[in-house]
């Protein structure tokens, strides 16, 4: 969903494009003052609006600018929250991850960096459920449930063969049998799910009954995580609770295996660290992979050679951040992007591309 929301903010942009961040609440009261935050951000977005162009002008930018007050509901806010505003666009995105600050751009394009960001680590996922009582398959987003599969099998409700104490089994090989059986019809509905819509898939489950899995399972490396818990049937906030720190280890070892690639491509020279080769070759459709430190942004003043660096990002005319334009360059053409903290991305600096060719 936040894909189709970045490709849609990307593709209807006519400036001038207003992209508020903020940082949110989950929980009331704290919620309480997201909406004065929102109201006196949109307030700086107007009146930077308004040193750049005639009221006229943008009279329907900012009444779409307004209406963005009354649209929102604060009490459905997660930690991060993000307006993007234009003559012919009013929408907002709600992640669970905050940006780096509250701050107000105003470009020709919208400022996409810390949604793509949040895209980059949200995470859909699924959480297959072993119990004694059977079998479910949920789908989770980052760290809660939205929804239960209910084909291909699933869920699977009151299994006879599902037993877990050893000691309560008379004929442990015939039991055993039973269960390899069980879980390996499982394990074919899994496969048919992931094959229609692949995601990682997060095992809640005995660690007997996980390695049962992974020793009948046609193709083991689809399972990508494991938590334990006891024979008994969990609730459906305890498996997001447990399972989402796997995934974010996960997540971090991508991240790192990112960088080993990027400093990989070192000797062969496609990697690249000059900001103005950086921008022509995201342009160009050769980033394979960008990486940037979390904290670094650059505006820049375009120019008849490409574009200088400028210190404020509030002076009219100045792109506030070219960060958002490649990270977004990169993005569009089916290239990764990362934003990281990582010590091995200081040898390179703030911000470095690992090109196709």
């Amino acid at each position: 969903m936040l894909k189709e929301q970045m490709h849609k903010l990307a593709q209807n942009q006519e400036g001038p494009c207003i992209s508020i961040a903020l940082q949110t609440h989950r929980t009331h009261p704290d919620n309480q003052q997201d909406a004065i935050l929102l109201k006196n951000l949109i307030n700086e977005a107007e009146s930077r609006l308004l040193k750049e162009y005639d009221r006229r002008s943008v009279d329907q930018l900012l009444k779409n600018l307004h209406s963005m007050e009354s649209q929102i509901d604060n009490r459905l806010n997660d930690f991060g929250l993000y307006v993007f505003v234009s003559a012919n666009t009013a929408e907002f995105v709600r992640t669970m991850w905050p940006p780096r600050e509250n701050k107000v751009y105003l470009d020709k394009e919208f400022a996409l960096r810390d949604i793509i960001k949040a895209y980059n680590r949200s995470e859909d996922y699924y959480i297959l459920h072993l119990s004694q009582t059977g079998v479910e398959l949920y789908e989770a987003l980052n760290d809660r449930i939205y929804g239960e599969v209910t084909q291909h099998g699933f869920p699977y409700r009151d299994n006879p063969h599902y037993i877990t104490d050893r000691q309560a089994r008379s004929d442990s090989k015939k039991v055993d049998n039973q269960v390899r059986e069980f879980l390996n019809k499982v394990d074919k509905s899994m496969i048919t799910v992931q094959s229609a819509h692949p995601l990682e898939i997060i095992v809640a489950a005995t660690r007997e009954n996980f390695d049962y899995l992974l020793e009948v399972a046609d193709q083991q490396l689809i399972y990508s995580g494991h938590f334990t818990i006891d024979a008994g049937k969990a609730d459906i906030h305890y498996l997001s609770d447990k399972a989402w720190p796997v995934v974010k280890d996960l997540q971090k070892a991508r991240r790192a295996a990112a960088i080993d690639e990027l400093m990989a491509g070192i000797p062969s020279g496609k990697v690249l660290t000059d900001m103005q080769e950086i921008y022509r070759a995201a342009r160009e459709g050769r980033g394979e992979l960008l990486m940037v430190k979390n904290d670094f942004s650059q505006p820049i003043g375009i120019t008849s050679k490409g574009f200088e660096f400028a210190q404020d990002a509030t002076v009219p005319g100045i792109n506030d951040d070219i960060v958002n334009d490649i990270a977004w360059e990169v993005v569009d053409k089916k290239g990764r992007v990362y934003f990281t903290d990582q010590p091995a991305l200081r040898q390179l600096g703030d911000i470095a591309l690992l090109t196709r060719y």
